[in-house]
């Protein structure tokens, strides 16, 4: 069991909080210290994620973090945790910690999806764990066929050559046979240890027969294996390449990067994330889902213009490239389809900020499609929770172009069938608001 850590709480873009008296007490150190460990903190994420700016910031009011979510450890015994601006957080349910991990898994992780369908039965559970796992051993039947075998040197004795035996222990066996170096091909490497392992974990925590026995059988596939002291993060071998995606999932796992969430026992030094990118991989993997893969476009590329140096007389194309571009079929319009996450919630105001809208005009003029919604995340509010339900608070018309503003809400979305919600309410939202 890991060493246990008190935490500490912020909101993404929320109000100022003055932490320095809270750590203080806490740790025993003096203002000077408190400030020192945040701004260091805060380099670290900022390094992380590739930001401008250190996300921590230390107003007149206090601390408050920007553009990134997920847990810091800030010391050996505090943690810095920083919750969604859309998930919010709350003190007396932990959902919404559930709800962030598995989004983070969705967004590190896109092809955990490719194999959830929208019609799954719904006894089946899909928690987190049953999630990963199915990933899991879908991803192994993909590259099965191909096993991840290395060269390696064994020392062997037996009385059949198998390999090169020092010419005394020819003369002199011991009793088991001769002492000799054996070349083999097979699958024991620190690649399939990682996979092994990370099955290992999974197992105990998934209530789905089915993707137990899959589990089962994959541990049975890849056993022996050597224990090795710590996760390898070597690169799979270039010719088995097509293993990089299923190594990458189980040295996550083997982090402890989302299946467990509990004060106090996070065994990763940290685990932050860019929330923009984890909204805008939401709403494509969402909008594939509900309107179907064949009818949805994602970060297509339109010509917009060109541009000339008169200097160097040189023209370059100036492209967009909107999220997703969905398709016509018959009974709904062409509509492109943008996630926004920045310069909303945060502003506390319900409106679409200027630089959106001439953006959603270029996506517009560019593709040569007439409406443009933007999606953004809610609010946590004390309504009740409907995951994926859209409310338009803004519409745009100018000319023959309309853009129209819609917040949809998120919570929940890692409760049994919760992603399979989000996309249809979204997706019928957005059919519905187009006409």
């Amino acid at each position: 069991m890991g060493n246990f850590r008190e935490r500490i709480s912020l909101v993404e873009y929320g109000s100022s909080k003055n932490l320095t008296k809270e750590i203080s007490k806490k740790l025993g150190v003096d203002k000077s210290n408190v400030d020192l460990l945040l701004n260091n903190a805060g380099k670290r994420i900022a390094s992380l994620l590739n930001l401008s700016e250190n996300p921590i910031i230390n107003g007149e009011n206090g601390y408050r973090a920007i553009k990134f979510a997920g847990l810091v450890r800030l010391s050996p015994s505090l943690e810095l945790e920083v919750a969604p601006k859309f998930l919010g957080l709350d003190e007396t349910d932990s959902t919404w910690r559930e709800d962030f991990f598995y989004l983070s898994f969705l967004s590190s992780h896109g092809q955990l999806l490719a194999f959830e369908k929208l019609s799954s039965s719904g006894g089946v559970s899909r928690g987190l764990p049953t999630l990963v796992a199915h990933a899991l051993v879908c991803m192994y039947d993909e590259v099965k066929r191909r096993p991840l075998r290395t060269y390696r040197k064994v020392y062997s004795e037996d009385f059949f050559l198998d390999g090169e035996p020092e010419p005394i222990d020819l003369i002199f066996p011991s009793s088991e046979g001769f002492k000799q170096e054996v070349i083999r091909f097979d699958r024991v490497n620190e690649w399939n240890s990682n996979i092994l392992a990370a099955t290992n974990i999974l197992l105990p925590q998934v209530q789905d027969p089915g993707v137990m026995g899959r589990l089962l059988r994959l541990r049975s596939d890849l056993s022996p294996q050597r224990n090795f002291s710590h996760v390898s993060r070597k690169k799979v071998p270039p010719r088995h390449r097509s293993w990089n995606s299923i190594h990458a999932l189980s040295v996550d796992i083997l982090n402890g990067l989302g299946l467990h969430y509990n004060q106090g026992l996070a065994s990763a030094p940290g685990y932050v994330i860019s929330t923009w990118r984890v909204w805008e991989d939401l709403v494509t993997i969402a909008v594939r889902l509900g309107f179907g893969a064949h009818f949805v476009s994602s970060q297509k590329q339109f010509l917009l213009g060109r541009r000339e140096r008169l200097d160097s007389y040189s023209k370059t194309k100036i492209s967009v490239y909107p999220d997703c571009i969905i398709e016509s079929n018959g009974k709904r319009p062409r509509v492109i389809v943008d996630a926004k996450y920045k310069g909303h919630i945060e502003k506390r105001r319900l409106r679409i900020d200027e630089s959106d809208i001439y953006e959603a005009l270029a996506f517009s003029r560019a593709s040569k499609c007439g409406k443009v919604v933007l999606i953004y995340p809610a609010a946590p509010c004390e309504d009740q929770i409907i995951t994926g339900r859209c409310t338009v608070f803004e519409r745009i018309n100018i000319d023959d172009i309309e853009v129209i503003g819609v917040q949809v809400e998120v919570r929940c979305i890692s409760k049994e069938g919760g992603l399979n919600q989000f996309a249809l309410n979204l997706c019928e939202g957005i059919s519905s608001i187009i006409g």
